[in-house]
């Protein structure tokens, strides 16, 4: 399976204002806090994982925890911050 790791930077481009909700289950996150957000979950993880079937991991050395499911289109949107 084809997989993109995103670093922090590349990250806050990747889930722009938590567009995949990733710190708010509701989806209505105060993006006040976003770069926060940012902070604490990359304290956690070394980066994260979009899988092409748009699946997102944080991952640790070599522990993987799914932070979501259902990352529409999420992988597309990884390749383009690579770009």
């Amino acid at each position: 399976m084809k997989e993109i790791k995103l670093t922090k930077e590349q990250f806050k481009l990747f889930n722009q204002d938590d567009q995949f909700a990733l710190f708010d289950e509701d989806g209505f996150g105060d993006y006040d806090d976003f770069n926060e957000e940012v902070e604490k979950l990359f304290a956690d993880y070394d980066f994260v994982i979009v899988t092409e079937n748009d699946y997102i991991y944080g991952a640790k050395g070599n522990q993987r925890v799914e932070l979501s499911d259902q990352a529409t289109e999420g992988y597309y949107i990884a390749q383009e911050v690579l770009e």
